[in-house]
């Protein structure tokens, strides 16, 4: 039930509608108050709050998994990047919780029993895996930060500048998605387990006035107080801006816009797409806000590309990346892929994706807005993983990790997105996750193929046992030593044309051979096909290895025949080494299916997929030409890798 009182200060009612909430905020006078019962303690002046321009505030609505929920109280910390709000939110089952606004990302997590004790923070580092309240988490980020201010209402004994030991973790690979964070502001400490969500997914209600349906466009506008310039900032989550003019990064925690690095003389350098550029994706409309150029050298090399920030009210913030003439829509991953450091492949959304390059990237220029403290010459420590058309990106730091999704971009849509009406640089070499040009050629070509090989494959069964095959002519004979006169078979019919007529000897053959002219006959005309052939068979053993030589059977073929009345006169020939009778099986077949032809016509048929295949590879060993890591023994044609050439950290 809520307990109401009024501020021992100033005398205004101060409302709890959480039981379970003992300390609050009076929003009139900002005392800080603890509940005794029935009254209100005056701990002395709350600091106020930095302002900033979240949409959520007290009174804020949402629902969760179906629960509607208020926002009834906050707290403000400052870390080494910026500022962030925890939201204490009170659901309709009286169950609390809190929502987190930081980046632009919205995280809700609750209070839970870890089920065990929870490793010490001096221990922890990021890419760290541990398992709490038996599930599996990775630390992606370890911060000392600073209570600030706070208001509403709160579950425990509050305090401007306490200091907060935080961790946040996330669950990795097939387990479902989950966020957590330990809290070592308190002994033992705190374990909240919850999910990052979409901003539209919270159905919020009762939002700051100003910032409902409020366009892109610009939150605030400033000078700069190194040389005079307008600064505009789009959104609270923007923690620093580089001034376009004079290129000093500045605080943007609030309006004094405090300077948090000078400039140095440096080339200036002109993005290809202007801040404040407006593009559409997907129906929605997105601002160019930051620019900043990274690079990594390798070997004294320099290989440098660009970044462009992107801001929309709702959705928050994306990346364009652009290396070389290509381009990439980079969205950060709230789920970690499944990765250990060391191996050459990272999983995510049940994709594999193989290594590709790594290295210390450094921030080399830097203009427009940020959502961290950015300056010139910080790096991060990077490694790219692809599957084309899509990277995953690990970036860390010493105390944060953070992983990105990238999917390739091609730069007429980028230019049509911006209606730029300068065309964009064309594309050199191969780009890391370019779509491979012949893959979808080759594609085409194999499921042809297999088109016409199914084809051939019924073309072939029809012959042999529906339209083809037909035998006309089956007799047993023997030939006899001593026996000079020819042998003649049975007559057969040709009730029209045979494309071929094949005529089959299966003999009894025992290490002997057999010779014989054959002569085959048109009854009527006397027409006659004039032909030689021999049998031969031979078969042992020498030192208990058996062997064999010769076939007892064979075939001979006569083509084009035109229909009649036909006899075959054989004319045998017995070896005068072993003169024994030969028993001989004559078979005459017409139109017989020939299995060399339907062999020839598939190594036809696949010799054109064989050649868009090695077009398809060769693209993809250009493409791994320009890694730090080569396959090998992965599929260059499916664009893998294979195993690792050395450590990535």
């Amino acid at each position: 039930m809520p307990f109401s009182a009024n501020c021992p200060s100033c005398g205004a009612a101060v409302v709890f509608k959480s039981s379970a909430s003992f300390h609050g905020v009076c929003e009139f006078c900002r005392s800080t108050l603890v509940r005794h019962g029935g009254d209100l303690e005056n701990l002395g002046r709350m600091a106020d709050l930095i302002e900033d321009a979240s949409p959520i505030r007290l009174g804020t609505e949402g629902r969760y998994r179906g629960v509607r929920f208020a926002v009834i109280g906050r707290i403000q910390l400052r870390y080494e990047a910026g500022v962030w709000n925890e939201w204490h939110v009170l659901f309709d089952d009286q169950r609390g919780g809190w929502l987190s606004d930081a980046n632009g990302e919205y995280l809700i997590s609750f209070l839970t029993p870890p089920g065990a004790t929870l490793p010490e923070f001096s221990k922890l580092m990021p890419n760290d895996e541990i398992k709490v309240a038996g599930r599996d988490f990775v630390v992606t980020d370890l911060e000392e930060a600073m209570c600030i201010a706070g208001e509403g209402e709160l579950p425990f004994p509050f305090g401007a500048g306490y200091p907060a030991q935080l961790v946040d973790l996330r669950t990795t690979g097939d387990a479902a998605a989950a966020f957590a964070s330990i809290d070592y502001s308190e002994t033992p400490p705190l374990f909240f387990v919850g999910e990052s969500l979409p901003f539209a997914a919270f159905k919020f209600a009762n939002l700051r006035g100003e910032q409902v349906a409020k366009p892109a466009g610009v939150v605030k506008a400033l000078q700069c107080p190194a040389c005079g310039g307008a600064i505009a900032i789009h959104d609270k989550a923007v923690q620093s801006v580089a001034c376009p003019s004079c290129l000093s990064v500045l605080d943007a925690a609030n309006d004094s816009l405090r300077i948090l690095q000078k400039a140095e003389a440096a080339t200036r350098i002109e993005p290809l797409i202007p801040l404040g550029s407006v593009g559409r994706f997907a129906g929605k409309d997105w601002t160019i806000i930051g620019f900043q150029r990274r690079v990594i050298r390798t070997e004294g090399v320099d290989y440098p590309w660009q970044e462009y920030l992107l801001h929309h009210p709702e959705e928050g913030f994306r990346w364009l990346v652009e290396s070389d003439g290509h381009w990439n829509w980079v969205t950060t991953i709230s789920k970690p892929p499944r990765y250990s450091v060391g191996l050459p492949t990272a999983t995510y959304g049940g994709e594999t994706y193989r290594r590709y390059s790594a290295g210390s990237a450094a921030t080399s220029y830097v203009i427009g807005e940020f959502t961290w403290k950015v300056k010139v010459g910080e790096t991060w420590e990077i490694i790219d993983f692809i599957a084309p058309p899509k990277i995953v990106s690990r970036e860390a730091s010493h105390n944060e990790t953070t992983w990105s999704l990238s999917e390739y971009l091609p730069g007429e849509e980028l230019a049509a997105a911006f209606k730029l009406k300068t065309p964009l640089p064309a594309p050199t070499g191969i780009g890391m996750n370019q779509p491979n040009p012949r893959r979808e050629s080759h594609r085409r070509v194999c499921g042809n193929f297999w088109r016409f090989a199914a084809l051939a494959v019924v073309a072939q069964l029809l012959w042999i046992f529906v339209l083809g095959g037909s035998t006309l002519l089956d007799q047993r004979v023997v030939f006899s030593p001593g026996r000079d006169e020819p042998v003649t078979t049975q007559n057969f019919r040709l009730e029209k044309e045979a494309r071929s007529l094949v005529m089959r000897h299966d003999t009894d053959l025992d290490n002997n051979w057999l010779g014989l002219g054959l002569t085959l006959v048109e009854r009527k005309t006397g027409r006659a096909w004039i032909a030689q052939s021999d049998v031969a068979y031979w078969h042992g053993s020498d030192g208990g290895e058996s062997w064999s030589e010769g076939d007892r059977s064979r075939e001979l073929v006569f083509r084009d025949l035109p229909a009649g009345d036909y006899y075959f006169v054989i004319d045998p020939e017995i070896s005068a080494e072993k003169p024994v009778a030969v028993a001989d099986r004559v078979k005459v077949i017409r139109d017989q299916a020939a299995w060399s032809n339907f062999f020839f016509l598939l190594v036809f048929l696949a010799a054109l997929p064989l050649f868009t295949r090695y077009r398809m590879t060769a693209f993809e060993v250009e493409r791994w030409k320009n890694a730090d890591f080569l396959s090998t023994g992965g599929d260059f044609g499916a664009g893998e890798s294979g195993s690792d050439s050395g450590d990535d950290d």
